[in-house]
């Protein structure tokens, strides 16, 4: 027992992977072949999470909703963390999100769909033999026809990377991955190759073969593939094969459901004539990308927010993350308000019961018939990221105009997110190998 520990968008992406040994080693292997150095460059297209029956402002009031249970997620993860809770039997973990990908694993090949999130790490599907799986709308993976799966040795440094998310050695290693609405999967850590996009696979990806699934936030697809900062994330493991970069660019939430967004690896991420702001890495949550805010201004004012409100404290407490799979943005209760009142100041119009929106600040209105305020977002280094009408406010309906910010009680611990409504036609890189995000506002669907 030595080695033993307790615990929308669509993609394409194929999984396959020669026949490797049960080392500790990270075999990357790029098609079409190239030389050890030369970079892949990727491309694929992403489609928000489909709810094609449901009318606009239903499509929204479910995505703030899914915003709301996310951001209980990430509280919860945030508060395993700091508080070092390495003896919980169950962690919880962030997963789920706003986008899909479609992918495929084994050789050969077979494909599934699963959910991109910026704010996990493991990549995961579900795998026969099936213990307990949830009925997806792809074929589930078999690895005994897979010519080459080959499960992860416990020791390796990647079964390590699991945390208290390993749950044994069988003698290879296993994991349990539990999320905030009660979803779970548990299975084998295995190798399989990557296929990304239409012309490039990559060999000795760890992902999570799981056997035992619960999938109520998952019903969409039949998986996870993680772009946060840690070691199991798909973007730490291509490492320098992908440049240690990403970038996406995501359509309007309010655009139809089967327009894509663009999601670019290695080569093409690149990003020219962009703003550049540091991240900021904590040692005590490092899957997430925090940015580096220091204030917000409003038609030119600073807002009045007490010094530190958005500082990375260094017992893992506070900061702001930048996340894809979080909606709308939620900002620490001492951003919040001052910002509220100085927009109600800005508009001169009284706002209307928005109660049935589930956000707090809303005008009977059309963003046509007012003048909005210009809000910017203030990053160190004199980094300022200024928000077009159309991302700080939805258009509910057609008289109905909301504030896609919520607040958040202070001091409880989790950060503040960067939600992906202000995300929204800006293109924007990450780039792991020098500590940076860079953006600048693109035409998404033209990129």
């Amino acid at each position: 027992m030595d080695c033993s520990k307790l615990l929308g968008f669509v993609v394409l992406i194929c999984f396959t992977i020669p026949m490797i040994s049960c080392s500790s080693d990270r075999l990357f292997s790029a098609w079409p072949k190239s030389s050890s150095d030369e970079s892949i460059k990727i491309r694929v297209n992403m489609t928000r999470r489909s709810e094609r029956e449901l009318s606009i402002p239903e499509r929204l009031r479910s995505a703030v909703d899914r915003s709301k249970e996310r951001m209980k997620k990430i509280e919860a993860f945030a508060k395993q963390k700091i508080r070092g809770q390495l003896d919980a039997e169950t962690p919880v973990e962030v997963g789920d999100g706003e986008f899909l990908m479609s992918v495929a694993v084994g050789t050969p090949p077979v494909s599934f769909e699963a959910i991109v999130d910026t704010g996990s790490d493991l990549i995961w599907t579900q795998c026969k033999p099936c213990q307990n799986c949830y009925t997806q709308p792809t074929p589930i993976f078999d690895p005994s026809k897979s010519s080459t799966f080959s499960r992860v040795p416990c020791g390796a440094p990647l079964c390590d990377a699991l945390g208290n998310t390993q749950t044994g050695c069988k003698p290879h290693c296993t994991f349990m991955y539990e999320y905030g609405d009660g979803s779970f999967t548990s299975g084998d850590l295995a190798f399989e190759t990557l296929s990304i996009g239409s012309d490039s696979e990559v060999a000795g990806i760890a992902f999570g073969c799981g056997n035992h699934n619960e999938g109520q936030g998952f019903s969409q697809g039949g998986g996870l593939v993680g772009l946060g900062r840690g070691d199991l994330s798909l973007i730490s493991q291509l490492g320098s094969k992908a440049e240690n970069k990403f970038s996406y660019c995501l359509l309007s939430i309010t655009d139809s459901s089967s327009q894509t967004s663009p999601l670019f690896f290695g080569e093409g991420a690149s990003l020219s004539g962009a703003k550049t702001m540091p991240l900021i890495k904590s040692s005590i949550i490092p899957t997430f990308w925090y940015i580096p805010i220091t204030g917000i201004t409003l038609n030119g004012k600073a807002l009045d927010i007490p010094p530190g409100t958005f500082d990375l404290q260094s017992d893992g407490n506070g900061g702001m993350i930048i996340d894809s799979g979080t909606t709308i943005t939620y900002l620490d209760e001492p951003a919040y308000s001052p910002m509220k009142k100085a927009i109600q100041s800005a508009i001169d119009l009284t706002p209307v019961d928005g109660s049935s929106t589930g956000l707090d600040l809303c005008y009977g209105t059309s963003s046509s018939d007012v003048i909005l305020p210009t809000l910017v977002f203030n990053f160190k280094g004199g980094v300022d990221y200024e928000l077009p009408a159309d991302n700080v406010f939805i258009q509910i309906s057609e008289n109905l105009l909301c504030l896609a910010m919520l607040g958040k009680p202070s001091g409880n611990g989790f950060p503040s997110i960067f939600g992906n409504i202000q995300q929204q036609n800006f293109h924007i890189l990450y780039d792991n190998a020098h500590n940076t995000l860079s953006f600048k506002p693109a035409k998404c669907d033209s990129l």
